[in-house]
């Protein structure tokens, strides 16, 4: 192969990472790019095809979920996500032509129909009461998966990328199994960690060490202003009483009626350690005179017992800030099932079906064409359930 087989022929905006003289039309190629097609890919992927199939599943009322326009915005989004990766990793610069876009609606309606079929309407997850016809079925597509896989090994074989094709589909499948350790992980921690992950709480924790004062209730400057309005009451409850010694008894009565409750209350605010927030704001805001007696009746809090560090920082790991769990909620922790839906494993087989070959542009529609029948369907759902 020369060296003109193996480079760009041109840089250019349109055909940027566009090999026009491969031997193997880019298949060797991880990253291929055209802008054009790309745009006429998207248009396919995104837009006509999950039209297509809302349309079609309408009219045959096939079976669907309801989406809002909020959730067909949301799909097309998802789906320019998934699109940009499969078309330049999958080498759709080079093999997207008419044979593909025909087999691609292809494999939306044959796959439509096939799960039409009653004893068909079952999930993974379910493989266990599968009846004879469900296995039949299912059985007979890995079957014609695997025959394809091998002409596709074989391509790959010839065009001298095994080293990396197969590997690169390994790590694939790979990614898939690696959700049942992240399961059993999950629950382990869920049962073992009810308030949250540890390595979370530790390093909270290292926060709340440093930066956190052993006082008495962590109530200082509050304790502070209590005492100094304590001190200006009990001022006002003296000079009141001097007047109260030295006036007549009209002018007593004149003064009763201005404070009323300071008397009553003298005892009780000698011995009170505490004030509440709102008595506070109001001492701020009044002079030595005039509601001093409405300060005094409210120093009624008992204080509070004084809290050591260690307490201190006990309660607050209990109060971690989420902003998706209310402050005296339990955290969001479900239970999860491996829910492989057919949308993720034909997305992963459109990575593989990279070759210039008539068969493998076919096969390469076709799954592209279920994609989109369990995307338009049912949405791009996750391999992870919650058990509810």
């Amino acid at each position: 192969m020369g060296a003109n087989d193996t480079v760009p022929a041109t840089h250019g905006f349109v055909d940027g990472c566009y090999l026009h003289n491969d031997a193997y039309n880019g298949a060797a190629t991880l990253v291929s790019f055209h802008l054009v097609r790309f745009i006429l890919f998207t248009v396919m992927f995104t837009v006509a095809g999950p039209l297509f199939y809302r349309v079609l599943a309408a009219f045959f009322d096939l079976e669907r979920d309801f989406k809002s326009v909020v959730d067909h915005y949301n799909d097309i989004t998802n789906g320019l996500i998934y699109t940009y990766i499969v078309f330049t990793l999958g080498n759709y610069a080079h093999t997207f032509d008419w044979v593909l876009a025909a087999f691609y609606f292809v494999g939306i309606l044959a796959y439509s129909a096939l799960v039409e079929l009653p004893f068909l309407r079952v999930s993974l997850p379910s493989w266990r009461t599968w009846n004879k016809g469900a296995w039949a079925v299912n059985t007979a597509g890995l079957a014609l998966v695997l025959v394809a896989a091998g002409f596709h090994i074989r391509w790959a074989y010839i065009a001298g990328i095994l080293a990396w094709y197969l590997p690169l589909f390994v790590l694939a499948v790979a990614t898939i199994l690696s959700t049942i350790p992240v399961k059993h992980l999950h629950h382990y921690c869920m049962d073992k960690c009810p308030n949250g992950l540890g390595i979370e709480r530790r390093a909270r924790k290292a926060a709340l060490v440093l930066f956190t004062r052993s006082d008495a209730g962590q109530n200082t400057e509050q304790r502070i202003l209590a005492l100094e309005l304590r001190a200006r009451s009990q001022k006002y409850i003296s000079s009141r009483n001097a007047t109260h010694a030295d006036s007549s008894s009209s002018a007593e009565s004149s003064f009763d009626l201005l404070a009323p409750e300071a008397v009553t209350n003298q005892d009780n605010t000698n011995n009170k350690e505490t004030i509440s927030m709102h008595a506070i704001n109001k001492t701020r805001h009044s002079g030595s005179h005039g509601h001093c007696e409405d300060d005094v009746q409210e120093l009624n809090m008992p204080p509070e017992p004084c809290k050591q560090k260690h307490e201190i920082i006990e309660e607050r790991l209990k109060r971690l800030h989420y902003l998706n769990v209310p402050s005296s909620g339990v955290l969001p922790l479900f239970r999860y099932r491996l829910h492989l839906h057919h949308w993720q494993i034909f997305y992963i087989l459109a990575f593989f079906t990279r070759f210039d070959k008539l068969a493998s542009r076919a096969c390469a529609g076709i799954v592209l064409g279920i994609v989109t029948q369990g995307s338009a369907a049912y949405g791009y759902d996750e391999m992870m359930e919650h058990i509810h």
